[in-house]
């Protein structure tokens, strides 16, 4: 049982940030809103949280290899809600701007650090202990908004706030649950040749990790956007539309993290790929049933190739280098992310889409052919 705390510890303190960050992200429009009367600067919201995100990862990761991983997370968790106490007391939009710098930096060892920790606590069940982690990562995101939208509103509560309690309940249980409990760091020397292989095959799955990103992208931008602009959604269907995606991804990361544990990574990494892409080429069509379809099987290739694919950089690694992976890992993930919605905010949904699925599989294919030379 005590082998667990650690597990258990991390998925409630993420679950516990998620709900609080999906309460504040139904009030934050509103804010900057009746602060700069304006949406014309609004880009600069996502802009401010994506360079401090970005440039965060891999010293993140580094310090946590070198310096520890609980006083990373534990910082991590602070600085998120040092963000929200700044959205709850901002006079102006700048003071916006700073909050979500804040809020990108203390996000980068929640996102990076966490399952690489966990891949070296749990080494002979990565797969399902990153898919556990990620599950409750989503399970939180997708019960957030509906709290903030009708409890907190309803009992006129500062959203903010909570996002601040919230992020202070996760700190103490990272704190509670690590302390005294991580691995010692130890160094591994390979036979000749192997770190060479495990460094190529590494930056392999790396190359289509800007995928998965940008398709998380265009879920929370272009996507919405279309369905309610082209196709006619009102705000109750897309919240069921994002419901539908956001739990098939939840249960596609718990499954699949133990299926490759005990089949392989590989498999459903390319599994993943497939459902990704045929769930965007679904968004190409003219019926609105067939994109509830669409965004349900891309939720489960999202959370296929997440799981699959974290543990196996987890696994490539190597000793004391888990962190740093894991944070080039979301650095990559974040470049696609953000690179992505504005490859299909330029040439359309329907060619972006295409674009997107022939880099997924030209990469996977490239991978694939070099994994046969080396034999």
């Amino acid at each position: 049982m005590h082998r667990h705390i650690p597990l258990v510890g991390l998925c409630l303190a993420v679950f516990f940030i998620m709900i609080g960050m999906g309460t504040a992200s139904v009030a934050l429009p509103s804010k900057y809103l009746q602060l700069s009367g304006t949406m014309r600067s609004s880009g600069w919201i996502a802009s401010c949280f994506a360079v401090s995100y970005l440039l965060c990862q891999y010293p993140v990761g580094r310090w946590a290899d070198k310096y520890g991983y609980c006083q990373v997370l534990a910082l991590g968790c602070f600085l998120i809600a040092v963000s929200a106490l700044v959205f709850s007391y901002a006079q102006s939009p700048q003071a916006i701007y700073v909050g979500r710098f804040i809020q990108g930096a203390g996000e980068a060892p929640v996102w990076a650090s966490a399952p690489a920790l966990l891949g070296r606590l749990y080494p002979t069940m990565r797969g399902r202990v990153m898919g556990l982690y990620n599950m409750a990562f989503h399970l939180g995101l997708m019960l957030g908004p509906v709290i903030g939208a009708w409890y907190l509103v309803q009992a006129g509560m500062d959203p903010f706030l909570v996002f601040a309690g919230m992020s202070l309940v996760a700190l103490v249980l990272v704190v509670s649950s690590l302390w005294g409990r991580l691995p010692q760091n130890r160094q591994t020397v390979l036979p000749k040749g192997r770190g060479a292989g495990r460094t190529r095959s590494l930056w392999s799955v790396m190359g289509v990790v800007p995928f998965y990103g940008a398709v998380y992208g265009l879920l929370v931008s272009c996507l919405p956007v279309h369905l309610t602009a082209v196709v006619g959604y009102t705000p109750e269907r897309l919240g069921v539309f994002l419901f539908v995606v956001y739990s098939g991804l939840a249960v596609a990361q718990l499954l699949g993290g133990m299926l490759s544990d005990r089949y392989g990574r590989g498999r459903f990494i390319a599994v993943g790929i497939v459902c990704i892409s045929v769930g965007l080429l679904g968004f190409n069509g003219e019926n609105p049933l067939g994109y509830m379809a669409a965004g349900a099987v891309m939720g489960l290739g999202l959370g296929c190739f997440a799981a699959a694919s974290m543990a196996l950089v987890n696994e490539l690694a190597g000793h004391n280098c888990e962190g740093r992976a894991s944070g080039l890992y979301f650095a990559a993930w974040g470049c696609g992310y953000f690179s992505g919605p504005l490859l299909v905010n330029s040439v359309g949904l329907a060619v972006g889409n295409w674009l997107l699925v022939f880099y997924a599989l030209g990469v996977s294919v490239v991978a694939w052919r070099f994994k046969r030379m080396r034999g």
